[in-house]
């Protein structure tokens, strides 16, 4: 405790054995450099965001192409692609369509459906993954 204390420093106990094992450290020091360590960790560690894309039933051909270039962005970059259609008024009657229009979707986007097409009252949204199989032509 003397030598911690001439030096200006922390006496740090590292572990509970018998007798003690202690360490001469800044201890504010240390507790930055976890935080860093940690924090650097965590952001190696991000796994797959959810990015959201909505389009309408009454959307145009090259409104839709704009769209997918973007999801076929997303879903290059790994993250997965949340497609999601809103009904409005009378489009209701034409609910059919809705799984058209995302499957067209999908068939420019080059993702994969994750599940079925869900429906919360006048929405309906689907998830769209990277496609496992790559057709030779695109693997440049």
């Amino acid at each position: 405790m003397y030598l911690a204390y001439e030096a200006g420093l922390d006496l740090v106990q590292v572990s509970s054995a018998n007798p003690p094992v202690t360490k001469i450290m800044d201890y504010g020091k240390y507790r930055y450099a976890q935080g860093k360590l940690e924090s650097r960790q965590k952001v190696k560690s991000k796994g797959p965001e959810i990015k959201e894309i909505r389009i309408s039933l009454k959307i145009d051909h090259h409104d839709l192409n704009v769209k997918a270039m973007l999801a076929q962005r997303f879903l290059k970059d790994g993250d997965k692609v949340k497609v999601a259609v809103k009904l409005i008024g009378r489009e209701m009657m034409f609910q059919e369509r809705v799984r058209k229009v995302l499957e067209d979707f999908q068939k420019i986007s080059g993702g994969e459906f994750e599940g079925s097409i869900e429906r919360m009252g006048s929405r309906f949204s689907t998830i769209l993954v990277p496609a496992k199989n790559i057709p030779a032509e695109n693997k440049k």
